[in-house]
Protein backbone atom coordinates (compact mmCIF):
# COMPACT_ATOMS: atom_id res chain seq x y z
CA UNK A 1 0.00 0.00 0.00
CA UNK A 2 1.40 3.39 -0.97
CA UNK A 3 0.76 6.71 0.70
CA UNK A 4 0.14 9.97 -1.16
CA UNK A 5 3.88 10.62 -1.33
CA UNK A 6 4.67 7.11 -2.71
CA UNK A 7 6.19 5.67 0.46
CA UNK A 8 5.37 2.24 1.81
CA UNK A 9 2.99 2.19 4.73
CA UNK A 10 2.26 -0.95 6.72
CA UNK A 11 -0.67 -0.10 8.97
CA UNK A 12 0.51 -1.16 12.48
CA UNK A 13 3.28 -3.51 11.24
CA UNK A 14 7.01 -3.02 10.91
CA UNK A 15 8.37 -3.06 7.38
CA UNK A 16 11.50 -5.06 6.37
CA UNK A 17 13.83 -2.08 6.63
CA UNK A 18 12.82 -1.43 10.26
CA UNK A 19 13.18 -5.14 11.18
CA UNK A 20 16.66 -5.26 9.62
CA UNK A 21 17.78 -2.15 11.54
CA UNK A 22 16.37 -3.58 14.79
CA UNK A 23 18.14 -6.94 14.25
CA UNK A 24 21.35 -5.14 13.36
CA UNK A 25 21.26 -3.16 16.62
CA UNK A 26 20.65 -6.32 18.70
CA UNK A 27 23.52 -8.16 17.01
CA UNK A 28 25.79 -5.15 17.49
CA UNK A 29 25.02 -5.05 21.23
CA UNK A 30 25.63 -8.83 21.54
CA UNK A 31 28.98 -8.60 19.72
CA UNK A 32 30.15 -5.67 21.85
CA UNK A 33 29.08 -7.49 25.03
CA UNK A 34 30.98 -10.66 23.96
CA UNK A 35 34.15 -8.70 23.21
CA UNK A 36 33.97 -6.91 26.58
CA UNK A 37 33.35 -10.25 28.32
CA UNK A 38 36.29 -11.86 26.48
CA UNK A 39 38.69 -9.04 27.37
CA UNK A 40 37.46 -9.05 30.98
CA UNK A 41 37.93 -12.81 31.34
CA UNK A 42 41.45 -12.63 29.89
CA UNK A 43 42.35 -9.90 32.38
CA UNK A 44 40.88 -12.05 35.15
CA UNK A 45 42.88 -15.10 34.07
CA UNK A 46 46.09 -13.07 34.02
CA UNK A 47 45.79 -12.25 37.73
CA UNK A 48 46.61 -15.28 39.92
CA UNK A 49 44.07 -14.40 42.62
CA UNK A 50 41.10 -14.17 40.28
CA UNK A 51 42.31 -17.16 38.23
CA UNK A 52 41.66 -19.47 41.18
CA UNK A 53 37.99 -18.45 41.15
CA UNK A 54 37.58 -18.75 37.36
CA UNK A 55 39.34 -22.06 36.67
CA UNK A 56 41.03 -25.05 38.30
CA UNK A 57 43.75 -25.45 35.65
CA UNK A 58 46.52 -25.14 38.24
CA UNK A 59 45.98 -28.73 39.38
CA UNK A 60 46.68 -29.96 35.81
CA UNK A 61 49.71 -27.76 35.13
CA UNK A 62 52.09 -29.44 37.57
CA UNK A 63 53.32 -29.25 41.11
CA UNK A 64 54.43 -26.27 43.10
CA UNK A 65 58.20 -25.96 43.49
CA UNK A 66 57.90 -26.47 47.23
CA UNK A 67 56.40 -29.94 46.52
CA UNK A 68 58.91 -30.84 43.81
CA UNK A 69 60.85 -33.05 46.21
CA UNK A 70 57.83 -35.37 46.52
CA UNK A 71 57.82 -36.02 42.78
CA UNK A 72 61.30 -37.54 42.91
CA UNK A 73 60.98 -39.74 46.02
CA UNK A 74 61.47 -43.42 45.34
CA UNK A 75 60.75 -46.64 47.14
CA UNK A 76 62.18 -50.12 46.66
CA UNK A 77 60.38 -53.40 45.97
CA UNK A 78 61.99 -56.82 45.93
CA UNK A 79 60.21 -59.33 43.69
CA UNK A 80 60.73 -63.08 43.64
CA UNK A 81 60.01 -65.41 40.72
CA UNK A 82 58.36 -68.70 41.78
CA UNK A 83 57.55 -71.78 39.70
CA UNK A 84 59.82 -71.22 36.71
CA UNK A 85 63.40 -70.45 35.86
CA UNK A 86 64.48 -66.83 35.33
CA UNK A 87 63.98 -65.75 31.73
CA UNK A 88 64.49 -62.67 29.61
CA UNK A 89 60.95 -63.31 28.27
CA UNK A 90 59.36 -62.37 31.62
CA UNK A 91 59.09 -58.59 31.84
CA UNK A 92 58.32 -56.25 34.70
CA UNK A 93 56.26 -53.28 33.56
CA UNK A 94 56.15 -50.03 35.47
CA UNK A 95 53.26 -47.83 34.34
CA UNK A 96 52.92 -49.92 31.19
CA UNK A 97 56.57 -49.65 30.08
CA UNK A 98 59.13 -52.45 30.20
CA UNK A 99 61.44 -51.81 33.11
CA UNK A 100 63.31 -55.05 33.78
CA UNK A 101 63.42 -58.65 32.67
CA UNK A 102 63.51 -61.46 35.24
CA UNK A 103 67.10 -62.42 34.49
CA UNK A 104 67.53 -63.64 38.09
CA UNK A 105 65.22 -65.17 40.67
CA UNK A 106 64.90 -61.92 42.65
CA UNK A 107 64.81 -58.37 41.34
CA UNK A 108 64.98 -55.07 43.23
CA UNK A 109 62.90 -52.28 41.66
CA UNK A 110 63.02 -48.55 42.30
CA UNK A 111 59.49 -47.15 42.07
CA UNK A 112 57.92 -43.73 42.32
CA UNK A 113 54.64 -42.63 43.85
CA UNK A 114 51.46 -43.81 42.10
CA UNK A 115 53.31 -46.40 39.97
CA UNK A 116 51.53 -49.50 38.70
CA UNK A 117 53.64 -52.66 38.68
CA UNK A 118 52.67 -55.39 36.19
CA UNK A 119 54.19 -58.69 35.14
CA UNK A 120 54.21 -59.62 31.44
CA UNK A 121 54.22 -63.38 30.91
CA UNK A 122 52.80 -63.43 27.38
CA UNK A 123 55.95 -65.08 26.00
CA UNK A 124 56.17 -67.86 28.61
CA UNK A 125 54.27 -71.11 28.04
CA UNK A 126 54.11 -72.35 31.64
CA UNK A 127 52.27 -70.55 34.45
CA UNK A 128 54.41 -68.98 37.16
CA UNK A 129 54.04 -66.81 40.26
CA UNK A 130 55.62 -63.54 41.35
CA UNK A 131 55.73 -62.48 44.99
CA UNK A 132 56.71 -59.22 46.69
CA UNK A 133 59.12 -60.33 49.40
CA UNK A 134 60.37 -56.97 50.65
CA UNK A 135 59.44 -53.27 50.52
CA UNK A 136 61.18 -50.11 51.70
CA UNK A 137 59.81 -48.25 54.73
CA UNK A 138 58.49 -45.32 52.69
CA UNK A 139 55.95 -47.44 50.76
CA UNK A 140 52.47 -46.90 52.21
CA UNK A 141 50.80 -49.65 50.14
CA UNK A 142 50.33 -52.87 52.13
CA UNK A 143 51.76 -55.12 49.42
CA UNK A 144 54.45 -57.18 51.15
CA UNK A 145 53.89 -60.93 50.59
CA UNK A 146 51.41 -60.19 47.79
CA UNK A 147 51.56 -62.92 45.17
CA UNK A 148 50.06 -63.26 41.70
CA UNK A 149 49.89 -66.06 39.14
CA UNK A 150 50.72 -65.25 35.53
CA UNK A 151 49.52 -67.56 32.75
CA UNK A 152 50.28 -66.25 29.23
CA UNK A 153 48.99 -62.79 30.15
CA UNK A 154 49.85 -59.49 31.79
CA UNK A 155 48.86 -59.32 35.46
CA UNK A 156 48.78 -56.28 37.72
CA UNK A 157 50.90 -56.91 40.79
CA UNK A 158 50.26 -53.73 42.76
CA UNK A 159 49.98 -49.96 42.74
CA UNK A 160 52.54 -48.11 44.81
CA UNK A 161 51.79 -45.14 47.05
CA UNK A 162 54.65 -43.57 48.98
CA UNK A 163 54.46 -42.04 52.46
Amino acid sequence: MLSKKGKSVMHGRLNNHTINRYTEKILYVIVVFCIIFLVGSQIGLYNETTRTFLTDIDKYEGVNVSHLEDAFKQGKLTLKLIGTLPSDNIYILINGYESHAFSSETIVLKVRNNSVIEIDGTNVATPFRVKIIETSDNIATKCIHKEITVNLNIEILTRIFLK
